[in-house]
């Protein structure tokens, strides 16, 4: 048994002196469970650092790949406009292109029933501008009494065209003589001839009065206001009608356009066959007046004023003039 000095010199000995044979055999006994629980702390910290070593690096690893895989995705997701910006230049290109054919022949096909219009005009507005400095003297009360001496002798309000010639003659003669007669009548004979074939009538077929006065007032003398002819118009469709309702502004409409008095653009109206290509096509009566109404509402001076004057009928051209004298 070790003695107390023997004991004494195993605990003074340092640790970091002790060789491997003193703790395998002849070493001091009494320090040898201590050494194995360093041996355990030791072994115990190297296992747990390298753990954390471990779990620190694969931390880093995960981290750097997301940031990379995340990258990578703002990057690709950067790039789908840079990686198509020909095709889409192309595209805009493309579409601009198609645009500009598109609206270039459908302005051909407008310009096409426009001249189409004008060359089945049957008088051209320097035609017309000559009837009515020619007729000086056929003024607006001449035109009521031609109106009501009409009336008279048609009160069906219907005859032929050389009925109707003959009481206009015989009126103005009653009024001023032989000598007063309707100037430069072979240009109203063209009209209403052109208006009565393209219906498929002729001189013999009783035929409104109301279209025959309409154009007669082609032949109004060249001072005579519009706010006067519509006034002159409204009483002629009153005096046969009555009551002036939708429907007669809708035929008198009929008769200004085959009487060559509206405006040759707003005539040429849009048609339902749009695709490829806007086709156009020269509007109706019904299509040339925005109306929502019945047919058999009664209309007063101030709307069918409203209706000659506008955009879409435009009598006498009277839409282009931003100023309109009241009626």
């Amino acid at each position: 048994m070790p003695t107390i000095s023997a004991r004494l010199r195993c605990v003074a000995v340092p640790r970091l002196l002790l060789s491997p044979s003193f703790f395998t055999g002849s070493g001091c006994p009494y320090n040898r469970p201590a050494i194995k629980v360093e041996r355990f702390r030791v072994a115990a910290f190297q296992f747990l650092s390298t753990n954390a070593t471990n779990n620190v690096n694969a931390e880093k690893s995960n981290n750097s790949k997301k940031e990379e895989n995340s990258e990578k995705k703002e990057k690709d997701d950067g790039n789908i406009f840079f990686d198509n910006i020909g095709k889409i230049f192309l595209s805009a290109i493309g579409v601009i292109i198609l645009g500009l054919v598109r609206s270039s022949y459908g302005a051909s096909n407008r310009e096409k029933i426009r001249e189409q219009i004008e060359d089945d005009a049957s008088l051209d507005p320097l035609e017309i501008d000559d009837l009515r400095v020619a007729n000086s003297e056929l003024t607006p009360e001449i035109f009521r009494y031609i109106l009501k001496e009409v009336s008279n002798d048609f009160p069906e309000g219907l005859s032929t065209y050389e009925d109707f010639v003959h009481k206009v003659r015989s009126t103005m003669k009653s009024l001023k003589g032989d000598a007063f007669t309707v100037e430069l009548g072979h240009l109203l004979d063209r009209v209403v001839d052109f208006a009565l074939t393209r219906h498929g009538k002729s001189r013999d077929d009783q035929v409104s009065t109301i279209f025959y006065l309409t154009a007669l007032s082609l032949a109004l003398d060249i001072d005579t206001s519009v706010s006067e002819r519509i006034r002159l118009l409204f009483e002629v469709v009153g005096q046969q009608q009555g009551n002036v309702t939708y429907k007669d502004i809708e035929q008198l409409v009929g008769h200004l356009q085959d009487t060559c008095q509206l405006a040759t653009d707003t005539q040429v109206i849009k048609a339902e066959n749009y695709i490829p290509i806007q086709e156009y096509k020269r509007g109706s009566p019904s299509e040339l007046i925005a109306w929502d109404g019945s047919r058999d509402t009664v209309m007063d001076l101030q709307s069918f004023n409203e209706i000659l004057r506008s955009k879409s009928v435009c009598a006498w051209g009277e839409c282009y003039f931003k100023k309109k004298p009241p009626i």
